[in-house]
């Protein structure tokens, strides 16, 4: 009983702090949420697209190559994010996309695919072949819609929810690649911080928990009524 509550204690002490003061109402740059939900929208998009094609591809190939192109794609989960986000800065540089939203989209892509694509390749892999084994005769769209959203919904939840957690997570990434001009949630706390605006910092630290928990509701809801539909149209 004592590990349990100092468990639950470890993990709620960091959130009692957010009741302690008055958060601000009015936020000073708007353009920071509305590039904070773009961001979330297309990579939680484009991360489950991708990290469901590969773990596909993956799971059924024979190639003699897939090991290798395994260990790469997973590679970026084992070395600091620092080196990895000086060499993308070296390249982006080089690209002209320092200082722009494809620099910083791509830059993030870099950071979430690894981890989206090892949640995709679980699941798909705890599902099992045998079950999948009937979708591969199926058009790659309708495999999708009757196969793998019913039995993968939760584990797309998952990944988006990964990240956009990440994403929120991301200042220096965003602040070296964006070149301070992507504004996001972060790195108006980060400035809100070092600014000893404390009633600020706040109001943006609910709005990096409100991020999170909204997308986890709607996505919640928008599966089941997918689910729901899919059903209907099969009986």
């Amino acid at each position: 009983m004592i590990r349990q509550v100092l468990i639950i204690s470890l993990v709620l002490i960091p959130f009692v702090s957010l009741f302690l003061a008055i958060p601000a109402i009015e936020f000073e740059n708007r353009e920071a949420i509305f590039h904070s939900i773009g961001l979330i929208v297309l990579l939680s998009a484009i991360n489950v697209w991708l990290a469901t094609a590969f773990a596909w591809w993956l799971l059924w190939t024979e190639s003699k190559w897939r090991y290798i192109l395994e260990w790469l794609v997973f590679l970026p989960l084992f070395i600091p994010m620092l080196a990895t986000l000086f060499g993308l800065y070296l390249i982006l540089a080089e690209a002209g996309l320092i200082g722009t939203y494809i620099g910083v989209s791509l830059g993030l892509l870099v950071v979430t695919l690894p981890y989206s694509i090892r949640l995709a390749y679980n699941g798909m892999a705890v599902i099992g072949r045998p079950l999948l084994e009937q979708a591969r005769l199926l058009p790659m769209r309708r495999r999708f819609v009757y196969v793998l959203f019913p039995l993968f919904s939760r584990t797309m939840r998952t990944i988006a929810l990964f990240t956009t957690v990440i994403l929120l997570s991301q200042f220096a990434l965003i602040q070296l690649i964006g070149a301070g001009l992507i504004p996001t949630v972060t790195t108006e706390l980060y400035q809100s911080y070092a600014g000893n605006n404390l009633s600020l910092a706040l109001s943006n630290t609910w709005m990096l928990i409100f991020f999170p928990v909204l997308i986890y509701f709607l996505l919640s809801g928008w599966s089941r009524w997918m689910v729901r539909m899919l059903k209907g149209r099969l009986q």
